[in-house]
This record gives structure tokens, C-alpha cells and sequence, in this order.
């Protein structure tokens, strides 16, 4: 199996995705890590709904999302690791599931967040998530669509 992306976006699936990102890594499979919409028949229902007929979708806990890519459960596949924020890949990766490179795009502007960049806003957990993740040897860049050039998360942060 190859993880060809590991990205943040709290939109989930939606064109951005389906539109640019799906087709520019050729994405065969998406794994959507998130503790509570695992547990949500009702969102799981719209996100396979909105997911391209051509594309897989397993939508899992971080915990059981680790476990599976440690084993290579997906093996042969193309997959994108989606995530609406930084917790469950932190969480994936303190299980162990090594990971090199997140790409973030949106996170919305919530109540307690401060604005990063563009549509990129973080609460103070956030800000510990992807800090951890840094000291994991992760690199963290910003980026909304493929030809858009990456901008180094953590110089960003850095001045919050």
C-alpha cells in the first residue's frame, strides 16, 4: 500500500478534494481517521455519498486506522489519509504508525482559534498537536490545491 497523502481538512470530502487532490496523487482509496464520526451513521452515510464512485472509503477510529495501515490491510492501493484536524494523527502516530508529511488546508475559523493562513485557523490544542507532531520528525506544510506552492506549517504557528 502506498499512503500518497496525509492531509488536514475539515471539510472532509468535498471538491477540493474529489477535484484536485484525488486526481493529482491518482488516490484509489481514502481513509478518513476520526473518533466520532466513526461512530455517526448519519455523516458516514453524506461522506460516502459525496466520495467518487471510483475511489474506496473506510471511515475508522484512529486507533483501528493505525492498526490496519501498520498491517498493510490495504495493500496495492492508493490511499489518501483524511483527517478534520491534527488529534487523530497524533494519536495514529503515538500508536506508532509512522507518518512523514502532513498537508493541511482548511480549518475553519471557530469560536477559540487564531487565523494562520487563508482558511487555516488553530485552537491551542491544535497548536499541541502539531507540535508533537514536529517533534515526531513529521514536516507540516499548508496547502489548499496541488499547484499551489507548500508553505512550512510551523513558521506560521511559530508566531501565535
Amino acid at each position: 500500500m502506498a499512503i500518497v497523502e496525509v492531509r488536514i481538512d475539515d471539510r472532509l470530502i468535498h471538491g477540493q478534494v474529489c477535484g484536485y487532490w484525488i486526481p493529482h496523487f491518482n488516490v484509489d482509496k481514502i481513509v478518513i481517521a476520526d473518533d466520532k464520526i466513526c461512530n455517526d451513521e448519519l455523516r458516514k452515510t453524506a461522506l460516502k455519498f459525496g466520495c467518487p464512485s471510483k475511489v474506496k472509503l473506510s471511515i475508522l477510529s484512529a486507533a483501528i486506522a493505525a492498526d490496519k495501515l501498520k498491517r498493510n490491510l490495504d495493500k496495492g492501493s492508493r490511499v489518501m489519509i483524511l483527517c478534520q484536524g491534527p488529534a487523530p494523527l497524533r494519536k495514529m502516530v503515538e500508536l506508532g504508525y509512522p507518518i512523514s508529511k502532513i498537508t493541511v488546508g482548511n480549518m475553519a475559523n471557530k469560536p477559540g482559534t487564531e487565523h494562520v493562513k487563508g482558511t487555516v485557523y488553530v485552537s491551542e490544542q491544535d497548536k499541541e498537536d502539531f507540535k508533537y507532531l514536529s517533534g515526531q520528525g513529521v514536516q507540516l506544510v499548508s496547502q489548499m490545491v496541488p499547484n499551489e506552492p507548500p508553505v512550512d506549517l510551523n513558521q506560521l504557528i511559530k508566531g501565535l
